[in-house]
């Protein structure tokens, strides 16, 4: 297959039998031609595993399909670096197995890269489907379908210093340019904060205002488990890029930025008991210079460590 215009979808499946047919026929049914799948089976306990082989030797068609199978878990942002390595496409998707995309995606997505070259990456809206069957797009929309504001890309680094502004799994990458950064940071837990910051800090970002993907949230997901009490997972990983990012700053407005995100996840660190990432925030939170009443008083709650924890889980 030419690799101009190629596109390479990285699905990583853990325990994922209740969706991964229905993720790996998304990718089958995309009209963009020019794509490959690489399906990984990261340890699975569950039957993940035998459905992925049972759908690559009776479903995946024409497309080019090749499945690994991991007997144990390896680290995330590892075994995906491990693939990219390996791949010659000009384009790449990181597909959790529980995800869905759907079929004008890749093609939507990849008109947009190819209108501007040195893009690092392009993002769209995505379909929330919450453990309640209930769905939402991840921006707001009138009842024409149209967004209810613009996406602003130009001041898109402090954004995403400051909050979550990207659905991750839209994400489609110009392959060359994350592979020029490094890929992802095998010392993280997860990826897409420390990732989409630090290609929007050096290249320019595109969106495509198109409904792309379907992202599940259940009790599984990673993300449900971010503010998990006591024994957070995520948070040391948000600790770190959020000195990562105190590292790339440059001028005043982005360092502002980072003191919301710095508040903000301190809150959740603070009311989760997770209280060795919450100190790591107050360090941080000093060494930026913030000295608000409400961040003197979570420095207060961090030594003093008050677990309250069990009205953190029932309020969520």
């Amino acid at each position: 297959m030419d690799v101009t215009g190629k596109v390479t979808v990285i699905c990583i499946a853990y325990n994922h039998t209740e969706w991964i047919e229905e993720t790996l026929e998304s990718v089958r049914l995309q009209d963009y031609h020019a794509k490959e799948l690489i399906v990984v089976d990261n340890g699975s306990k569950d039957d993940t595993a035998e459905k992925i082989r049972n759908w690559v030797n009776r479903s995946s068609g024409q497309l080019s399909v090749h499945a690994i199978f991991n007997e144990e878990m390896q680290p995330y942002c590892q075994l995906f670096n491990q693939i990219l390595a390996k791949v010659d496409s000009q384009y790449l998707i990181d597909l959790s197995g529980d995800d869905v995309l759907y079929p004008e995606h890749l093609s939507a997505s990849i008109r947009e890269l190819q209108s501007e070259p040195k893009a690092a990456f392009v993002f769209s809206d995505a379909y929330i489907l919450d453990h309640m069957g209930e769905v939402k797009s991840f921006y707001k929309r009138n009842h024409a379908g149209d967004l209810e504001e613009p996406i602003e890309l130009g001041d898109l680094y402090v954004t995403l210093i400051q909050k979550s502004y990207i659905c991750a799994p839209t994400v489609v990458f110009n392959a060359s340019i994350l592979r020029k950064e490094g890929g992802y940071d095998e010392s993280l837990f997860y990826e897409d904060f420390d990732i989409l910051v630090r290609l929007a800090r050096n290249h320019p970002v595109l969106f495509s205002d198109h409904i792309g993907v379907l992202k599940r949230k259940h009790a599984r997901s990673m993300s449900a488990a971010q503010y998990r009490p006591y024994h957070s997972k995520m948070l040391p990983s948000t600790v770190k890029v959020c000195s990562k990012i105190h590292q790339m700053n440059v001028y005043p407005e982005e360092n502002k930025a980072l003191e919301v995100r710095v508040l903000y996840e301190l809150k959740h660190a603070l009311w989760s008991a997770n209280f060795e990432p919450a100190r790591e925030l107050v360090r941080l939170g000093e060494d930026l210079g913030m000295d608000s009443l409400k961040f003197r008083f979570y420095r207060f709650w961090a030594e003093k460590a008050w677990d309250i924890s069990w009205l953190y889980t029932q309020l969520r």
